[in-house]
């Protein structure tokens, strides 16, 4: 895929993006869920880091193939982690409904669109 038109990437960014912005604001995440924001911070780096890794591998031989394959299906399982945590997050009242919603929805368009790129 080209850089420029990574659009998984993109959307992984953003999602990483709304991530820190409200688990690094205390009023969203006090001191004493500071576990809890962490995981949700490295989980949103991680499905980007995994879908930015992949992407740099051609799919010129066997060893890349799977390389390739095993850093998005890392992406589709962190996402579920992350789906997770992000419902804890508005079951706590960490988190609106709104942010929540976009939350899920960047997860979700990352996950469908990494098995939709997995396929290939």
């Amino acid at each position: 895929m080209d850089e420029s038109q990574f659009e998984i990437g993109n959307k992984a960014e953003k999602l990483y993006f709304a991530v820190f912005d409200a688990t690094t604001n205390r009023h969203h995440y006090p001191v004493r869920f500071r576990r809890l924001s962490d995981k949700l911070q490295e989980y949103a780096l991680d499905i980007y880091s995994n879908l930015i890794d992949a992407n740099s591998f051609k799919a010129d031989t066997l060893q890349h193939r799977t390389t390739k394959y095993d850093l998005q299906t890392k992406a589709i399982t962190t996402c579920n982690k992350f789906l997770s945590l992000t419902r804890y997050s508005l079951h706590a009242k960490l988190i609106s409904f709104a942010i929540s919603e976009e939350w899920t929805r960047l997860a979700h368009d990352v996950k469908f669109m990494s098995l939709a790129w997995r396929k290939t």
